[in-house]
């Protein structure tokens, strides 16, 4: 598996993301989006990627 890993916590009110850069490493680049903004976890995933995703 390459990385780094896109791990989320998804619930009613936010969808929050981070991203992990290997085994044992903690979460970074941490953000919590509102649900509401999003039609669904692909968009939120996408919108997250899009401005911490590093390309």
């Amino acid at each position: 598996m390459t990385t780094p890993w896109l791990v989320a916590d998804v619930g009613g009110t936010n969808a929050r993301f981070a991203l992990v850069d290997g085994p044992g490493a903690p979460p970074g680049r941490v953000a919590a989006l509102p649900t509401r903004d999003h039609r669904g976890l692909a968009e939120a995933a996408a919108a997250y990627l899009a401005e911490h995703g590093g390309g």
